[in-house]
Order: structure tokens, then C-alpha cells, then sequence
């Protein structure tokens, strides 16, 4: 009798205890995996926000991985996001490297290939299956290190495009001759007709994007930042200086309003919303905003765009090339969530994020999103430019350095203290004795 009630309560307390491991009897269940984010603040952050909320309140549970978003400030960001990789910490999950800065970072962050080609990460949580080839192949390559590993999703892509006002613009110039002498047909001293004083715009600061932006009229004429194959520069050469006796001439001309040596991305800015002057080379992101009556009452609905000038060949075909950049989310080589991060990271990349991102101010590079019947301007026409010019700096640790050389000559020679030839020949020594010094 007694070894059979002792038998019963064994049976009891076994019951109760796989119960309990099933989830019943008040048995806590497991907490949802937390992903870290970390952006630098700005509208990327912003747009994200809403985004991983939506993420938390639909699917959080679903798929047991909740999103945690951290927009730290852009100064000194990548120093200390170096310092946090460098260190080994295991936080954060994700960060929110440049492509221009990602070489530099590569050696601490997981190699993507392999997630990009798992079906089952590539499955978003409401079933719909993704492809990594629904993403701009320009963008991939601001991302694809010469091994091929691929180490960052892009989130965003930018571009230098040519901004001109339609109103008075019927068509756009098609080569860097015929915007140089449309710069000279709106500017006052050369023209007394001429509505506008300066007849363009372009950057000339000593910061990273001047050179950036220059890339548009040097790649056409054949200057490139290495020669095929190797790390040597490809700037002493003959297209080189006719890409920088375009910045000459304008200058010589006097189309660029005071303070070019100073222009960076908000005084371009504001001289195309105040209606200083009638074109100029600019970032995508201007767009809406100039053609945002409230923002810019003098010029919304008469800023259009279009693919950069080009070079015509001997064939009369036109050679173009528009620079293109990306902001990347990447995953931490040390974090211990990569699958759960890299869920989150397909979802908001190829899936219904990636249009949310976009309707709340991103730019998610993938065909569906600016493709799309209901996308907004100018989505379509920057996916056409893209697909036919657009182009990125190879990946290198010392990448920006080297933009940073290639800004100091751009500038020289907009504000006339050197000559296209000594630009093009200090331009390739002082890049090759840098990484010589490397």
C-alpha cells in the first residue's frame, strides 16, 4: 500500500513538473532575445524608430526577437563605434558603418554571405520569402570587399545628381562642355540677360564629399582612384586633367557664387533653394525638401533632375558615372544574437520594413521599393540613373584619407590656386607616397 502511494506521488510531481516545463502553471515564458541597433542620429535613426516599434508590436513575439534602437551622436560616432569593436564588447549587436569607413571596420564584423543565401533568415515573419537580388547591384558593391565577403547590408544610398531648374532648363545638359557653357549663359558678367548672378553650384569645401562629387566628371574622363587590379593611383594622366580644367574653367569664368571654397551640402543647399542659382551637382536627399513648398516656396515644383553630364566619344556615344554611397547596417563579429539580428536586418532590408524605412524618410536600395507603382519622386529616376552609372569607391581601410587628398586638389583648383596639371600630378603623387607611408 505504501509503495504504491509513494509510486502515485512520483507520478504527481512528474506530471507537474513537465507541465510546468511546457509552460503551464503560472511557468514564466522565455523572454524575447533583445537585438541592439546602434545609428547615429540623423534621419536614418529617425526613419528607423517607427520601424522597429512596428517590429516589436506585430512580431516581437511571434518570433521571439525584440528590437532596441540607439541613435548616439554623429560627433565622434565612428571613433567610438571603432573603440566599442576593437574592444571586443559584445554590444551592440548592429551598427551603422559608412561604406566609404567599412574596409576599416571589416576585420570585426560577420560576413554576411552566407545569411544572404539562407532561405529561412531570408523568410520574413509573415512568410514572405526574399531575394538579395531585389537589391541595387551598385549597392552591393559599396559593400563587397575584394574577397567577395560581404559585410554590411545597405540601408541607404546616395547619390550625386544634377539639379537644374525645369522653369527655365528645357533640356539638361549631356556633356561637362555643355554644362560648362550653360553655367557661362546664366551668369550675369557674361551675360546681361542673365536672371541669376552665378550660372551654377558645386562643392568646394576641404571636407570628404567635395571629392565625392567631383568623382562625377573625373570617372567620365577616365581618372580613377586605383588602376585595375592594384592600389596604385590613376590620376596622372591626361583625362585627370580634363575632368579638373572643367572645375578650372567655371572658375576662370566666374560662375560660382562666394564662398565656393566654403560649400559644402548646405550651402549648395541653399543656394538652389533661394534661387541663386539656376543648376548645380547636389545629393539626392535635396530633393524633397527643395521641392517642399513650405521648406522652399521660390523654387518647389521647378527643381528637377537628371543623371550627371558626361563625356562624348569619338563614337558620339555619352560615357557617364554617378557616385553612389551607402549607410550600412553591419553585424558586431561578437555579438551573440547574429541570427536574430541578421531576422530583423532581411526584414527591414528587403521586406515590408524596407518600404516602411522609406515612407518614413529613408532610402532602402532595393528594386521593389523605388520601383514600385506608388513610389514616390524622385525614387523612379534615381533607380534608372543607378542602374545605368552608377559607381562607388573601391573599398579600402584608408579610403577616406584618400578622399580627403583628393578634396584638397578639387579645391585648389576651383578657387584657382592650382592649375589642372599640378592637381592631377599632386593629386596621384601625394595619394601613392600616403599609402607608401602605410
Amino acid at each position: 500500500m505504501k509503495g504504491r502511494k509513494a509510486f502515485s506521488i512520483f507520478v504527481l510531481v512528474l506530471s507537474l513538473a513537465l507541465v510546468g516545463m511546457l509552460g503551464g502553471y503560472n511557468t514564466k515564458a522565455a523572454e524575447p532575445v533583445t537585438v541592439t541597433i546602434q545609428m547615429f542620429s540623423g534621419p536614418e535613426s529617425e526613419a528607423m524608430l517607427p520601424v522597429a516599434e512596428y517590429w516589436n508590436k506585430t512580431y516581437a513575439e511571434k518570433t521571439g526577437i525584440k528590437v532596441n534602437t540607439i541613435a548616439m551622436s554623429r560627433v565622434g560616432y565612428f571613433e567610438k563605434m571603432q573603440s566599442q569593436l576593437v574592444s571586443g564588447s559584445k554590444d551592440p549587436d548592429v551598427i551603422h558603418p559608412f561604406s566609404l569607413s567599412l574596409a576599416k571596420f571589416a576585420p570585426y564584423l560577420e560576413p554576411l554571405n552566407e545569411y544572404l543565401g539562407n532561405q529561412e533568415l531570408m523568410t520574413g515573419p509573415d512568410g514572405q520569402k526574399y531575394s538579395k537580388d531585389d537589391m541595387f547591384e551598385a549597392a552591393y558593391k559599396t559593400v563587397n570587399m575584394p574577397d567577395g565577403k560581404i559585410y554590411a547590408i545597405p540601408k541607404d544610398m546616395s547619390e550625386v545628381v544634377f539639379y537644374y531648374r525645369s522653369d527655365l532648363i528645357k533640356k539638361p545638359p549631356d556633356t561637362w562642355d555643355e554644362y560648362i557653357e550653360m553655367a557661362k549663359k546664366y551668369t550675369k558678367s557674361i551675360n546681361a540677360d542673365s536672371p541669376f548672378t552665378y550660372g551654377n553650384i558645386m562643392q568646394g569645401k576641404y571636407e570628404m564629399w567635395t571629392f565625392c562629387a567631383a568623382l562625377d566628371t573625373i570617372w567620365p574622363y577616365g581618372g580613377n582612384i586605383f588602376k585595375s587590379g592594384t592600389t596604385d593611383p590613376d590620376f596622372d594622366n591626361e583625362g585627370t586633367v580634363k575632368a579638373m580644367n572643367v572645375f578650372a574653367q567655371l572658375y576662370k569664368a566666374g560662375t560660382y557664387p562666394p564662398g565656393v571654397a566654403n560649400a559644402e551640402y548646405p550651402e549648395v543647399f541653399a543656394a538652389l533653394q533661394n534661387g541663386e542659382v539656376p543648376m548645380g551637382m547636389q545629393w539626392n536627399a535635396s530633393y524633397a525638401p527643395l521641392n517642399d513648398p513650405k521648406q522652399s516656396p521660390k523654387v518647389a515644383g521647378k527643381m528637377a533632375i537628371a543623371a550627371p553630364p558626361g563625356v562624348k566619344g569619338a563614337d558620339g556615344n555619352i560615357t557617364r558615372a554617378m557616385y553612389v554611397q551607402t549607410i550600412n547596417l553591419a553585424i558586431n563579429k561578437n555579438s551573440v544574437h547574429k541570427k536574430e539580428a541578421f531576422k530583423f536586418l532581411s526584414w527591414v532590408s528587403f521586406g515590408e520594413g524596407a518600404k516602411m524605412y522609406a515612407e518614413k524618410g529613408g532610402s532602402s536600395p532595393v528594386k521593389s521599393v523605388w520601383k514600385a507603382a506608388d513610389a514616390k519622386p524622385p525614387f523612379p529616376q534615381l533607380a534608372d540613373f543607378v542602374e545605368k552609372y552608377g559607381r562607388s569607391a573601391p573599398l579600402h581601410p584608408d579610403m577616406p584619407e584618400i578622399i580627403m587628398i583628393g578634396s584638397s586638389w578639387v579645391q585648389k583648383v576651383e578657387i584657382g590656386k592650382a592649375t589642372p596639371e599640378e592637381a592631377a600630378k599632386g593629386l596621384n603623387k601625394e595619394i601613392a607616397e600616403f599609402l607608401k607611408g602605410r
